[in-house]
Parts: structure tokens; C-alpha cells; sequence
């Protein structure tokens, strides 16, 4: 049911949606939240979009990943970040993590699903040449100035986006400063002390703190406590990706679902690469 897809003329709606979250994973819970993802999540999208750089295209045909249960869609529910400049967030370009080599080519050119068409028939159209052409002309200019390409698309296409919104409303973003304990009053969490460059930092949140840390992929502990046995050895998630979020939770006795999940993961064959610097590599067969 998001606006781009509507207005790109797929017919989607979130009670076919439902059918197909039902078929996948089972009836909703009881708490609610699958409801509240399908009724409210139109409504960020939209608000991403007027009030943020953040702008989304619908993807075309592109069928849910389990299309042979109930409600699954072949196009009408993927939607993707519109490309963006990197060179727009100047020095602070090199903040955005790269993504894995092996999701780029010629050591820095990221490339999306439009791209993967036209350069594997680039010899077929003069359409498909020219946008071959045009951006490996426009990687080969970026890496007279900068490390990698700045035509980012995906993922590193939306966090660029976020960040780019919020340094264009000057809103402070303190890098390397992980909390080191909350701050409470009462039984009320009411802020939090991080541990910045320059010491420690106390900081009062008006209305709470949003614990937005991802999930628990190279944490051991989570693994074997929440994913599903025999827990998987390998994991795409960043390095970084370590629970910490869920042991702050755990430090001020935040409620938790211990029960291991099928679903507690985007699940998908991976191979385990070498690559040119001998160190390995993961390769996901999506």
C-alpha cells in the first residue's frame, strides 16, 4: 500500500499483505505490532518523504521472496532509495561504510538492478550502452578525488539520505560516542551518558531514548539464544552489529522475548570467498 507503488499504478493493499505475513510466519500476535507495521507503515514512507531527503521508487516486478504461500505480490510492495550524490555530504563522505567488495565492481562502482540489466546487455541497445557507459565514465572521474564511487544506490542510497537530512537541519550527530549507562530516575528512564572524545556526557531526553542499535549478529550469546538450533555459523550484518543495544536493555531489566525464532533472521545460501587481500568474504545468493 506505499504511494509510489500506487502511483506507479500497482495494485497492493496491506489486508493482502496480512495474508501473506499470516501464510509466512503465522496468525499475528498477539501484542499487535504486525497490525501496527502494516496500518502505519504507508504513513513513514510518506512522512520520509515529505520531510526528508529520503525519496523512494517503486521497484517493478518484484515478487515476494515465498511467492507460492497466500497473499504474496510479484510487484506493488518493494520499493527502493532514489540514487543520491555523495558528493553532496562532502568530507563527511567517507562516513558511509562501503558496501562489501564483493557487492562492488571494478574495487569501488556500486551498482543497483536497473544497472545489472543494462551492463549485462550493454551490447544490445544503444540505451543500455549509454547508461553502461555513462556511469563507469562517471566511477572513473570519482576516483580521481575520492576512494570509492559517489553514485550511491540501496542501502548506502538511504543512510546517505538520512544523514544528509539531518546535517542540512543542523542537527548534531556524535560519532564514537557508544552510552555507557542510562540514566534513570525512579523506575523511568530519563536519559543517557555516553562516553565521548572529550569524557563523559550526560544527556536528559525529553520524551525517551530509542535504543535504534540493529540486532545481535556477531554477539554469541544472542545467537544461541534467540536463533533457531543449530545456529548459523556465518553473518552478512557489519562487524559492528554486536547486541549492544539488547545488553543495555538487559542492564536496566527491559522485557525480553527469549523464545528463538525461525524468523529472527533474513535467511539466505551464502558462500564463503576469498578475496584479494586473502582475508574471507561472504557472497549472498539473494
Amino acid at each position: 500500500g506505499n504511494r509510489p507503488s500506487r502511483e506507479a499504478g500497482f495494485a497492493d493493499s496491506p489486508e493482502e499483505a496480512a495474508k501473506y505475513l499470516d501464510a509466512l510466519i503465522g496468525d499475528d500476535d498477539a501484542s499487535g505490532h504486525r497490525r501496527a507495521y502494516l496500518k502505519d507503515g504507508p504513513d513513514v514512507i510518506d512522512y520520509l518523504m515529505d520531510k526528508t531527503d529520503v525519496q523512494f521508487l517503486p521497484c517493478g516486478l518484484h515478487p515476494d521472496y515465498r511467492n507460492n504461500v497466500a497473499g504474496a505480490a510479484s510487484a506493488g510492495r518493494a520499493i527502493i532509495p532514489q540514487n543520491f550524490d555523495g558528493r553532496l555530504l562532502g568530507r563527511d563522505f567517507d562516513r558511509v561504510r562501503p558496501p562489501i567488495p564483493e557487492f562492488m565492481l571494478m574495487g569501488g562502482m556500486m551498482v543497483g538492478k536497473v544497472d545489472i540489466i543494462s551492463l549485462l546487455g550493454r551490447y544490445n541497445s544503444i540505451a543500455g550502452f549509454k547508461h553502461s557507459a555513462g556511469i563507469v565514465l562517471r566511477y572513473l572521474t570519482d576516483r580521481l578525488r575520492f576512494r570509492r564511487g559517489t553514485r550511491l544506490v540501496m542501502g548506502n542510497a538511504l543512510v546517505a539520505r538520512l544523514f544528509h537530512s539531518l546535517k542540512k537541519r543542523d542537527v548534531p550527530v556524535l560519532f564514537g560516542a557508544p552510552i555507557c549507562e542510562f540514566v534513570k530516575e525512579g523506575d523511568a528512564v530519563i536519559g543517557a551518558v555516553l562516553e565521548t572524545g572529550q569524557g563523559k556526557r550526560r544527556i536528559r531526553a525529553r520524551r525517551g531514548v530509542v535504543l535504534a542499535t540493529g540486532g545481535f549478529a556477531h554477539n554469541p550469546k544472542y545467537r544461541e539464544a534467540f536463533m533457531p538450533a543449530p545456529t548459523p555459523q556465518y553473518s552478512m550484518a557489519a562487524d559492528s552489529n554486536t547486541g549492544d543495544g539488547l545488553m543495555l536493555a538487559e542492564s536496566v531489566d527491559a522485557a525480553m522475548d527469549s523464545e528463538r525464532h525461525q524468523g529472527a533472521g533474513f535467511w539466505t545460501p551464502v558462500s564463503v570467498t576469498k578475496r584479494d587481500d586473502g582475508s574471507q568474504g561472504l557472497y549472498p545468493h539473494l
